[in-house]
């Protein structure tokens, strides 16, 4: 048996239920990544989650939607959110929300790009659960929850036909960096 380091293994776990990995030495690179997504792919505008913090050049050049409407969110291309970690048994990403507008950039456009800084990576969620409960219990947040998420959106019918992004993303690109530049 083979034992895998926390990023390999995660890696695999996300790469085996789905999810697209992309790997970078730094946020500054994965933002690049990006840009360079949204122009090959067509994107007209991407939501971007209210706890990632774009630098204003950045910012300034892509075409960053601030929805106020469920079909604002619909009609981005993509969301830019972050994970607060990621499980490297499951290759879940762990989102500690604390508005309900991160959580419907994660599930509504149609691409869920996914910064992730490698740092964040723990074996399991046992590793993180006093850090789930301390969130879940913070008196200043109106409704702390816990978004888990593993691969993008699948569901079969009763005939066992597979349907990718009928509740949520039907693409999840983690972009796996160093450096935690994004969190204001």
């Amino acid at each position: 048996m083979v034992i895998l380091g926390l990023e390999e293994d995660f890696i695999a776990r996300a790469a085996a239920v789905g999810a697209e990995i992309e790997i970078f030495p730094g946020a500054a690179a994965a933002l690049d990544f990006v840009s360079i997504f949204l122009g090959r792919q067509d994107i007209k505008g991407l939501a971007v989650a209210p706890d990632v913090s774009l630098p204003q050049p950045i910012a300034n050049g892509w075409p960053v939607l601030k929805p106020n409407k469920k079909e604002g969110y619909l009609a981005a291309g993509a969301g830019l959110v972050r994970a607060d970690y990621g499980i490297s048994d499951t290759g879940t990403l762990v989102h500690l929300d604390r508005k309900a507008e991160e959580k419907i950039v994660w599930t509504l456009p149609p691409v869920c790009l996914c910064l992730l800084d490698k740092r964040r990576l723990v074996r399991d969620l046992d590793s993180i659960a006093d850090v789930l409960s301390r969130h879940l219990s913070e008196a200043t947040l109106e409704t702390p929850q816990v978004s888990l998420v593993t691969g993008p959106s699948r569901t079969a019918d009763i005939e066992g036909r597979l349907s990718l992004g009928v509740h949520g993303p039907s693409r999840l690109i983690i972009l796996l960096h160093e450096g935690n530049i994004l969190i204001p």
